[in-house]
């Protein structure tokens, strides 16, 4: 993890377009560092024995120290804005066939980071990231020359399932969306499958077109070598509120050739209430393909057009902005999990258990004392929305979305001063605490780069 000293000149690349090359990705299939200290490894086998004969979710078990990354998995959230030119860009679109190609543009843009960036940045293996405890936050934002800001912030909304819900923003684009995502875990075979649930709501202020999201399965592969890494799997889709409908498929890599990270996919207009598989009603615009790590490209059906969808390695991330540890309040991520993260970073990794002790107990007495005060706890920045009391436009569009994916659920975390619900003349019904606005979220001292 960088340290928060860096300053935020050091990292501005003077480029017009605010974005540096120190972004570009190489991105990496197996990694070749192993993850276990070689004084470890005999922990190291227990543990996945306990991991190879334990029958519920994963998640719910503690993970050694020295397995730990040093980060919150909140830090995961940011990566829906590693390219926030991307995501502004979409408003520039003219139609809603140029602009669901833009969604998926934006969509394909944020698993390189999400996904696969740590382990090719390191080159060994995936590490775990911290569990977070119930009202973490994590605030980040992202400066581009042409888009201005994009904001970021994310909230652990429950524990007990673990659920965090996110939000972000280019108020200069007039761009926001607002979702959450929460994983359920356990071994197949060698390979520990992840479960996404979740959403992720995307809408902007020149456009009465929004688009609603699903989550891609994962695979951890390679954990019993201790290189491990992710691949995605299963179908995801993109639904607007006008029946554009982006269709993804992700890839495996088969057990003896082929490749990793492929995936392709269609564009189709449906009029359809609900999705049904290659249906003869699907109007079709679009096909894609490539690999999600590098380049992907996108074919016009009507015109035989093809061009770039996205490109990894030619589209460098921008530099993520957040406060140093001392700015931070008590339950900003890098706060709650700091004297965990030096530790971790030092190799005391027996330190770093007793300081993540310290955390988890405390979090037990808290959940005991407001259970014994009779106390409901509530998010500070997120409300629930069941979609049976949603508008129309926004249920019609998951009622669609979870019959081909039912791990979308049926409702949202949205965030307490989202612009559509001025827009709606519609206030944050009264489980919602409205404590912190996109303003107050972010403080204008001096900042640190990531």
């Amino acid at each position: 993890m960088t340290s928060d000293s860096k300053s935020v000149s050091s990292n501005l690349s003077s480029a017009s377009s605010g974005r540096t090359s120190s972004g570009r990705a190489t991105p990496v299939s197996e990694p070749t560092g192993n993850i276990v200290p070689t004084s470890r490894s005999g922990d190291f086998m227990s543990f996945l024995k306990d991991v190879l004969s334990f029958t519920g979710d994963l998640s719910s078990m503690t993970c050694p120290s020295f397995l730990l990354n040093g980060i919150s998995l909140l830090e995961y959230g940011a990566h829906w804005s590693d390219y926030p030119h991307v995501l502004a860009e979409i408003t520039k679109a003219t139609s809603s066939e140029e602009r669901i190609k833009l969604v998926a543009r934006w969509f394909v843009s944020t698993l390189y980071g999400s996904y696969n960036k740590r382990v090719a940045e390191s080159n060994s293996g995936e590490k775990k990231p911290f569990n977070p405890i119930l009202g973490e936050q994590f605030l980040a934002s992202w400066d581009d020359a042409e888009y201005g800001e994009t904001k970021f912030v994310c909230e652990q909304v429950s524990h007990h399932p673990p659920v965090s819900a996110i939000y972000f923003e280019n108020a200069q684009a007039g761009i926001y969306g607002s979702g959450h995502f929460s994983q359920k875990s356990k071994f197949k075979g060698t390979t520990m499958k992840v479960v996404q649930e979740g959403r992720v709501t995307l809408r902007m202020k020149n456009s009465d077109e929004f688009y609603c999201l699903s989550l891609p399965d994962l695979n951890i592969c390679s954990i019993l070598s201790g290189k491990p890494f992710l691949e995605m799997s299963s179908t995801t889709f993109i639904r607007s509120s006008k029946g554009y409908t982006a269709e993804f498929h992700w890839y495996t890599k088969p057990w003896l050739y082929g490749e990793y990270h492929k995936f392709d996919g269609k564009m189709f207009k449906d009029a359809a209430t609900t999705f049904v598989q290659d249906s003869p009603a699907q109007e079709q615009l679009f096909t894609f393909k490539g690999k999600w790590v590098a380049e992907s490209r996108v074919t016009d059906v009507a015109t035989g057009e093809e061009s770039v969808l996205f490109d990894v390695q030619a589209q460098p991330s921008a530099d993520i902005i957040i406060k140093p540890v001392g700015e931070q309040s008590e339950l900003e991520s890098r706060k709650v999990w700091q004297k965990v993260s030096e530790a971790l970073n030092s190799g005391n990794y027996d330190v770093a258990s007793k300081e993540k002790t310290v955390i988890e107990e405390a979090q037990r007495a808290l959940r005991k004392s407001r259970a014994e005060a009779g106390e409901q706890w509530k998010p500070s920045m997120f409300y629930w929305v069941d979609d049976a009391s949603d508008n129309e436009a926004v249920k019609a569009c998951y009622t669609y979305l979870y019959s081909a994916k039912e791990s979308i659920g049926t409702g949202s975390w949205v965030y307490n001063n989202s612009p559509h619900l001025a827009e709606q003349s519609a206030a944050p019904s009264a489980y919602a605490s409205g404590t912190q606005t996109p303003s107050d979220a972010f403080s204008t001292a001096p900042s640190s780069v990531l």
